[in-house]
C-alpha cells in the first residue's frame, strides 16, 4: 500500500468514526428523557386537560345527536302512521258522503214523483 492510499484510508476511517459518533449521540439524546421546565410541564398538563374537556364535550354532543335522531325517527313513524289513519278516515267519509248524496238524489226523485202524483189526484 502506498503512502497516499494509506492517508486516504485513515481519513475515511476517521470520517466514518465521526459519523458513527454523531449518530450515537443523536440516538442517546433521543433515548434520554428531556426534563421539562415547570412552565413546559404546566403547558403539557393544560393541553391534556383541554383535550379531555374537548373529548367530554364531543361525547356529549354525539349522545345528544343520537338522542335527537331517535326522537325524530319516532316522530316520523308517529306522523306516518297518523297520516295513514287519516287517509283511511278520509276514504271512509268520502264513501259515506257518496252514499248520502245518492240517497238524497233518490229521495228527491221520489219526492218529485210523489208531488206529481198528488197533483194529479187533486186536479
Amino acid at each position: 500500500m502506498t503512502h497516499p492510499q494509506r492517508n486516504k484510508q485513515l481519513e475515511d476511517q476517521q470520517v466514518i468514526m465521526e459519523l458513527q459518533n454523531i449518530r450515537e449521540n443523536r440516538q442517546a439524546a433521543q433515548r434520554r428523557r428531556v426534563e421539562f421546565t415547570s412552565l413546559e410541564q404546566e403547558i403539557n398538563l393544560d393541553r391534556e386537560s383541554w383535550l379531555e374537556r374537548v373529548n367530554i364535550h364531543l361525547e356529549r354532543k354525539l349522545e345528544k345527536a343520537i338522542n335527537e335522531k331517535n326522537m325524530f325517527r319516532n316522530l316520523s313513524y308517529h306522523y306516518l302512521s297518523w297520516n295513514l289513519v287519516c287517509q283511511v278516515r278520509i276514504r271512509s267519509l268520502k264513501a259515506k258522503l257518496k252514499r248520502a248524496s245518492r240517497r238524497q238524489k233518490e229521495d228527491e226523485g221520489l219526492h218529485i214523483l210523489v208531488e206529481a202524483s198528488l197533483a194529479q189526484h187533486h186536479a
